[in-house]
Protein backbone atom coordinates (compact mmCIF):
# COMPACT_ATOMS: atom_id res chain seq x y z
CA UNK A 1 0.00 0.00 0.00
CA UNK A 2 1.14 3.52 -0.79
CA UNK A 3 0.00 6.75 0.84
CA UNK A 4 -0.56 9.95 -1.19
CA UNK A 5 -1.48 13.59 -0.77
CA UNK A 6 -3.41 14.50 -3.93
CA UNK A 7 -3.87 18.20 -4.72
CA UNK A 8 -6.72 19.32 -6.99
CA UNK A 9 -7.72 22.48 -8.82
CA UNK A 10 -11.26 22.92 -7.56
CA UNK A 11 -11.74 26.48 -8.81
CA UNK A 12 -14.36 25.46 -11.35
CA UNK A 13 -16.34 23.04 -9.17
CA UNK A 14 -15.94 24.06 -5.51
CA UNK A 15 -17.95 23.78 -3.25
CA UNK A 16 -19.57 20.85 -5.01
CA UNK A 17 -17.85 18.22 -2.90
CA UNK A 18 -14.18 18.09 -3.89
CA UNK A 19 -11.71 19.18 -1.20
CA UNK A 20 -8.53 20.91 -2.44
CA UNK A 21 -6.34 18.17 -0.94
CA UNK A 22 -7.15 14.50 -0.35
CA UNK A 23 -5.07 12.03 1.64
CA UNK A 24 -5.59 8.50 0.37
CA UNK A 25 -3.91 5.09 0.62
CA UNK A 26 -4.15 2.39 -2.04
CA UNK A 27 -2.31 -0.24 -4.03
CA UNK A 28 -0.88 2.43 -6.38
CA UNK A 29 -1.73 5.89 -7.69
CA UNK A 30 -4.38 4.59 -10.10
CA UNK A 31 -6.11 2.73 -7.27
CA UNK A 32 -6.06 5.87 -5.12
CA UNK A 33 -7.51 7.99 -7.92
CA UNK A 34 -10.28 5.43 -8.39
CA UNK A 35 -11.13 5.61 -4.67
CA UNK A 36 -11.20 9.42 -4.75
CA UNK A 37 -13.26 9.63 -7.95
CA UNK A 38 -15.79 7.13 -6.60
CA UNK A 39 -16.21 9.29 -3.52
CA UNK A 40 -16.16 12.83 -4.94
CA UNK A 41 -16.84 12.80 -8.68
CA UNK A 42 -18.13 13.62 -11.19
CA UNK A 43 -17.37 16.28 -12.17
CA UNK A 44 -13.71 15.38 -11.76
CA UNK A 45 -11.34 18.01 -10.44
CA UNK A 46 -8.00 18.51 -12.19
CA UNK A 47 -5.13 16.79 -10.37
CA UNK A 48 -2.34 19.37 -9.93
CA UNK A 49 0.16 17.74 -7.56
CA UNK A 50 0.94 14.28 -6.18
CA UNK A 51 3.01 13.69 -3.04
CA UNK A 52 3.90 10.01 -2.63
CA UNK A 53 4.48 8.64 0.89
CA UNK A 54 4.13 11.96 2.75
CA UNK A 55 5.64 12.07 6.23
CA UNK A 56 2.72 12.27 8.65
CA UNK A 57 4.63 11.84 11.90
CA UNK A 58 4.31 15.49 12.94
CA UNK A 59 0.95 16.36 11.37
CA UNK A 60 -1.37 18.00 13.90
CA UNK A 61 -4.93 19.31 13.49
CA UNK A 62 -4.75 22.72 11.86
CA UNK A 63 -1.61 21.86 9.86
CA UNK A 64 -3.55 20.28 7.03
CA UNK A 65 -5.51 22.43 4.54
CA UNK A 66 -8.97 22.13 6.05
CA UNK A 67 -7.78 21.98 9.66
CA UNK A 68 -9.29 18.56 10.32
CA UNK A 69 -7.59 15.60 11.99
CA UNK A 70 -6.45 12.65 9.89
CA UNK A 71 -8.21 9.32 9.52
CA UNK A 72 -6.23 6.06 9.44
CA UNK A 73 -3.52 6.35 6.75
CA UNK A 74 -2.45 2.69 6.92
CA UNK A 75 -5.84 1.45 5.70
CA UNK A 76 -6.88 1.48 2.05
CA UNK A 77 -9.12 4.48 1.56
CA UNK A 78 -9.43 8.21 2.10
CA UNK A 79 -7.86 9.34 5.37
CA UNK A 80 -8.11 13.07 4.74
CA UNK A 81 -10.67 14.46 5.03
CA UNK A 82 -11.09 11.74 7.70
CA UNK A 83 -13.54 9.24 6.23
CA UNK A 84 -11.99 5.84 6.87
CA UNK A 85 -12.39 5.78 10.65
CA UNK A 86 -14.30 2.49 10.77
CA UNK A 87 -12.12 0.30 8.56
CA UNK A 88 -10.40 0.05 5.19
CA UNK A 89 -12.12 0.30 1.82
CA UNK A 90 -13.07 -3.08 0.40
CA UNK A 91 -10.75 -4.28 -2.35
Amino acid sequence: MTRYWLHFDISGIYPHGWPPVVGVTGRDLDDCLKIVRCRYGPPFALLTKVVEDPDLTDVQPGMVPLGRPLGVPVWRGIWYPPENITGPEPS
